[in-house]
C-alpha cells in the first residue's frame, strides 16, 4: 500500500521538481517506509511506500531494464503469482518478488489490455517512454483512490486530493460537487469538492499523451447467465470463492489481522481467516463505545464472534462523545464525507497499527447480496413491475406499506435516477433555503446527472448494481482507505475480489433476499462457520451518535463555525438562514434536518484544516 503522485507536461515541458516534493510530501502517512521519484522529459514521478509486500525489493519507481516503462503503484494484486508463472514462462527474467514487478512487465507485454487480467485493488501510473505516453488507472470497483486534474498543458494525478492541492492545483470551489456533497453526503465520481480535480472513475484508465487525454472503461459486471445457479450450488460456491479470496488477501510479509464489528461479515472473514491458519493466530480488532446505550455498542458481539472463533482479540473503548475532538482529527479526512463513523475508524486503524500493518474489512457484502433496507425496496419494486399491469396496480400499495421511507414510497421505481433521488439526503427545495444567492442558482430540482449512466430499474441486482459503483467507491471505501492509511495501516476487502463481485452480480434474486432476510445466501455460508444468534442477527451498521452532537446546545465546533467569520464568509451559505435555523436546531425544534447541519460542520472543517495547512479554496 502506498501513494502515488506525479505531473506530465503534454508539450514536453519539464516537471517542477519542487511541486512533486510538496505532492509527495503530503502523502508520507500513505507510505512512511520509503520513497522515490522519477524524471523524463515532461514527466516527474512521485512515490511513498507502506511495505508489505518484498520489503527489500519492492522499491519504485520502478522500471523496465531497458528503461522503456516505468510504474509507480498503490494496492495489491492478489493474483499475481499466478501471472508471474505465465511470465517466467514465457521468458521474462524478474529480480524481485514484488507484485509491482509483475505489473510493470505485464503492462510491457500486453499494454492496457494487462488491466482486465487482474484481480486486486489498486491505483497505478505507467509511463511509456519510448510512446511518451503516461496511463492512469483505478482497480474495477474503486477500492483505491486516484485524483486528476488538468491545466492548461499539464496534467497531475495523486492518490489523495490533498496532495494535489499542496502541489497548487484545483484550488477553488467546484459548485456541482459540493451541492452533490450536500444532498448525497459525497461527492459522486468524476466530481470532487475541488474545481478541476476529477476522481477517475473505478474501472477506467486514462491515456495522456502529446494529442490530449482519453479516457476509457476496461471492465464491466458480467451480464446474466443463461442458466442460474440453486441456492445450495451457490452456497457451496460462495464459500469456495470466499475462502480463496480470504486466502489471497491475507498474503503479506506482514503481520495481517481483521475489523471485527460483531456483524456477520466481518465475523465471516474472521471465520475464513481462522480456518486458513487455525485458533489463536488471528488477530481481531474491535472499537466499543463507553456510556453509550444499546444499540450504539456492538463491542459485546464482537466479542462473543472472537471468542466462539478463539482469535486473539484486541477492543478499544472509546467515549461515547468523541465527536467533541472531530476538529483535532478532521484532516484525515482527504475529501468531505458525511459519514460519522470516519473519526472512530481512524482510530481503531491507529490502535490496530500497533499490532498489525494489515487488515481485513468485511466493506462490500451488503452491496453485493442486499444488507440494507433500501435494497427490500428494490425487492418489492421488482416483483411489482413482474406482474401484470392489473396486478401491479393492486400490489404496489401493499408493497409500500412493508417499510417506511421515501424508497418505499416510490415502488416501483421507474429507472436509476428515481432510485437516486429517493437516497438524497436532502432535498433541492432545503439546499436552496440555507444557500447563498449565486449558490442558489446553480441548483436544479429532479434526480442527479450522474445517475443517468446506469440502466433502468427492473429489480433488486440493478439496485446492488447502482450501489456497487455509487455508494460504495464514493464513500464507504473512500471511509476505509484515508481512515486506514492516515493510520499507514492496508484495508483488505476480500468480498470485493473479483470473483467473488463477479458472482454475486450473476446470483437470482430470490437468493440474496428470501423471507424478508437480507444477505440470505451470504449467511447460510456464515452458518457453516457461525453460531445463529451471530449469523441472524439484524444488520446494525457502525452507529455514532452524531445527531446528539450536533443538536448539542454546548458544541463549540459547531457554534464556532456557525458564527465564525471564515466559512460563513465565502459565500456558499446564507449565513442569517442558517444561524437562524441553528438556533431552532438547538431549541430542540425536530422540524430542523440535523444531517444537513452535520454535514455543513463537515465542510466548514474540512476547509478549515486546509487552511492551517497553507491551503485555501
Amino acid at each position: 500500500m502506498c501513494g502515488i503522485c506525479g505531473v506530465t507536461s503534454l508539450s514536453g515541458e519539464p516537471a517542477d521538481r519542487a511541486v512533486v516534493a510538496r505532492m509527495r510530501a503530503a502523502l508520507a502517512h500513505r507510505g512512511p517506509d520509503d520513497e522515490g521519484e522519477h524524471f523524463d522529459a515532461g514527466l516527474g514521478l512521485g512515490f511513498r511506500r507502506l511495505s508489505i509486500l518484498d520489503l527489500p525489493g519492492g522499491h519504485q519507481p520502478m522500471s523496465t531494464p531497458d528503461g522503456g516503462l516505468t510504474i509507480v503503484f498503490n494496492g495489491e494484486i492478489y493474483n499475481h503469482l499466478e501471472l508471474r508463472k505465465g511470465l517466467a514462462d514465457s521468458g521474462t527474467a524478474f529480480k524481485t518478488r514484488s507484485d509491482t514487478e509483475t505489473l510493470l512487465h505485464l503492462f510491457d507485454r500486453h499494454g492496457t489490455g494487462a488491466l482486465r487480467m487482474l484481480n486486486g485493488m489498486f491505483a497505478l501510473a505507467v509511463w511509456d517512454a519510448r510512446r511518451r505516453e503516461l496511463v492512469l488507472a483505478r482497480d474495477p470497483i474503486g477500492v483505491k483512490p486516484l485524483y486528476w486534474c488538468q491545466e492548461g498543458g499539464r496534467v497531475a494525478f495523486s492518490s489523495e486530493l490533498r496532495s494535489l492541492l499542496a502541489g497548487g492545483f484545483g484550488r477553488g470551489w467546484d459548485p456541482e460537487g459540493v451541492l452533490d456533497y450536500l444532498a448525497f453526503a459525497k461527492a459522486h465520481a468524476p466530481r470532487t469538492v475541488a474545481s478541476g480535480v476529477r476522481k477517475l472513475k473505478p474501472a477506467h484508465f486514462l491515456v495522456i499523451n502529446p494529442s490530449g487525454v482519453r479516457e476509457e472503461r476496461y471492465w464491466a459486471l458480467p451480464p446474466r447467465p443463461a442458466r442460474e445457479p440453486g441456492l445450495e450450488e451457490a452456497v457451496e460456491t460462495l464459500d469456495r470463492l470466499l475462502y480463496e479470496a480470504v486466502a489471497g488477501n491475507t498474503i503479506a510479509d506482514v503481520p495481517v489481522g481483521v475489523f471485527l464489528s460483531g456483524g456477520v461479515d466481518s465475523a465471516l472473514v474472521a471465520a475464513l481467516m481462522t480456518r486458513r491458519f487455525g485458533p489463536g493466530k488471528v488477530k481481531t480488532f474491535s472499537v466499543g463505545f463507553s456510556g453509550a446505550g444499546r444499540g450504539v455498542d456492538e463491542s459485546a458481539h464482537a466479542r462473543a464472534v472472537a471468542a466462539h472463533l478463539g482469535t486473539d482479540h484486541h477492543e478499544l473503548i472509546l467515549p461515547a462523545d468523541v465527536l467533541s475532538k472531530l476538529d483535532e482529527s478532521i484532516g484525515l479526512l482527504d475529501e468531505p464525507i458525511g459519514d460519522s463513523a470516519i473519526l472512530p475508524t481512524y482510530l481503531l486503524a491507529r490502535f490496530a497499527r500497533e499490532d498489525v500493518k494489515v487488515v481485513l474489512t468485511g466493506e462490500g457484502a451488503d452491496e453485493l447480496f442486499a444488507g440494507y433496507d433500501r435494497h427490500k425496496a428494490a425487492w418489492l419494486s421488482g416483483w411489482v413491475k413482474s406482474l401484470p399491469p392489473w396486478a401491479a396496480a393492486l400490489a404496489a400499495p401493499v408493497a409500500r406499506r412493508l417499510g417506511k421511507g421515501r424508497l418505499f414510497d416510490r415502488i416501483p421505481f421507474s429507472d436509476a435516477t428515481d432510485w437516486a433521488q429517493a437516497q438524497a439526503h436532502a432535498e433541492a427545495g432545503v439546499l436552496a433555503e440555507v444557500l447563498g444567492p449565486e449558490w442558489k442558482a446553480r441548483v436544479r430540482p429532479g434526480p442527479p446527472d450522474w445517475a443517468a449512466a446506469f440502466a433502468g430499474m427492473d429489480g433488486l441486482n440493478d439496485a446492488l448494481a447502482f450501489d456497487l459503483g455509487t455508494v460504495l467507491p464514493d464513500a464507504l471505501l473512500m471511509k476505509a482507505d484515508k481512515s486506514t492509511m492516515r493510520a499507514s495501516l492496508e484495508a483488505r476487502v476480500p468480498f470485493l475480489d473479483k470473483p467473488v463481485v463477479e458472482y454475486a452480480a450473476c446470483l437470482p434474486a430470490g437468493h440474496k433476499i428470501r423471507l424478508f432476510k437480507g444477505k440470505y445466501a451470504l449467511r447460510r455460508v456464515a452458518g457453516r462457520y457461525l453460531p445463529a444468534q451471530i449469523v441472524w442477527r439484524r444488520k446494525h451498521g457502525f452507529i455514532v451518535p452524531w445527531e446528539s452532537w450536533v443538536r448539542s446546545p454546548v458544541n463549540a465546533l459547531v457554534r464556532g463555525l456557525v458564527y465564525g467569520t471564515g466559512f460563513m464568509a465565502n459565500g456558499i451559505f446564507d449565513a442569517a438562514e442558517v444561524r437562524l435555523r441553528y438556533e431552532r436546531l438547538i431549541a430542540g425544534d425536530r422540524g430542523v434536518d440535523a444531517g444537513l447541519f452535520f454535514r455543513i460542520a463537515i465542510l466548514g472543517l474540512w476547509a478549515e484544516s486546509l487552511e492551517k495547512e497553507g491551503v485555501r479554496l
